[in-house]
């Protein structure tokens, strides 16, 4: 039976009514989420997909068919919502990738909070590079992917990064979002508002380390090769949510090859 059907239909009308009245789809099935109605949040937003004003994964089947690769769902948390995608990359997307950016890899930075600036942090220590929006047909190819999956425009992204983490490398608890009450956070989003997502994909497995780990949720995510994860920065009322801090645990052995999408509210460039 349906999970919209089994609400009650004080619940159901509610529904009905903010739907008429062109409240974004997200913020209802965010306040059907606060009062434990997940599976119907779930299944409102699977079917106006369209209308949301935040990315979304539909979480109806364990397996899901995009346009290219038939990918699976292997683990998910909806507050905040994480979802853990398995064979998102082929082997072969992986390696070309790696050897794309290997070539021009430098010191990784981080945002300025006080000016927006970029600057280099004793907190991440890795080595990355960026592509821009459509560079190369693979890069076409994994962002048309993710849009598909996530029910986001392409043009509501940042250019793909690649990144490497050697032994040590690490990047210590942080949050992907942008905080509204930090100055530097007005620059960087006067182009594409909000990072409301990140989607991780890992390039390659180490022996030792190297874990997404969430410290607020107690759980963290080890590097599979072609595996994906996302997850949400903001609550479906699109505030920031705080329970995303997250930090990549330092590789003990092996290198850690990652791919980085970070998502906007609106459109990037």
């Amino acid at each position: 039976m349906s999970a919209l059907k089994q609400l009650s239909s004080d619940w159901q009308e509610w529904v009905k009514v903010n739907i008429v009245k062109g409240v974004p789809t997200n913020s209802i099935a965010g306040t059907l989420m606060e009062h434990g109605w997940t599976d119907a949040a779930f299944e409102l937003m699977s079917k106006s997909s369209k209308k949301l004003t935040l990315p979304f994964i539909d979480l109806s089947t364990n397996h899901i068919e995009l346009p290219d690769r038939k990918v699976s769902v292997t683990f998910t948390c909806y507050k905040p919502f994480v979802a853990v995608i398995d064979n998102f990359l082929s082997p072969e997307e992986c390696q070309s990738l790696i050897e794309t950016a290997d070539t021009k890899l430098q010191d990784s930075q981080v945002v300025n909070p006080v000016d927006g600036s970029f600057i280099k942090h004793p907190e991440r220590t890795s080595r990355s590079t960026g592509f821009q929006r459509g560079e190369a047909d693979i890069i076409k190819t994994i962002e048309n992917r993710i849009e598909a999956l996530l029910h986001w425009p392409v043009e509501h992204g940042e250019g793909l990064q690649v990144l490497r983490y050697e032994d040590g490398g690490e990047y210590r608890p942080h949050y992907d979002y942008f905080d509204p009450a930090q100055k530097g956070s007005e620059v960087v989003m006067k182009v594409g508002g909000q990072r409301v997502g990140t989607f991780l994909m890992y390039l390659s497995e180490v022996t030792s380390g190297g874990a997404t780990r969430f410290p607020n949720m107690n759980f963290e995510v080890r590097p599979k090769l072609g595996q994906a994860l996302y997850f949400a920065n903001t609550k479906l009322s699109g505030e920031i949510d705080e329970q995303t801090l997250h930090s990549s645990i330092p590789v003990s052995k092996g290198v850690k090859y990652l791919a980085t999408k970070w998502l906007r509210e609106q459109p990037y460039s």
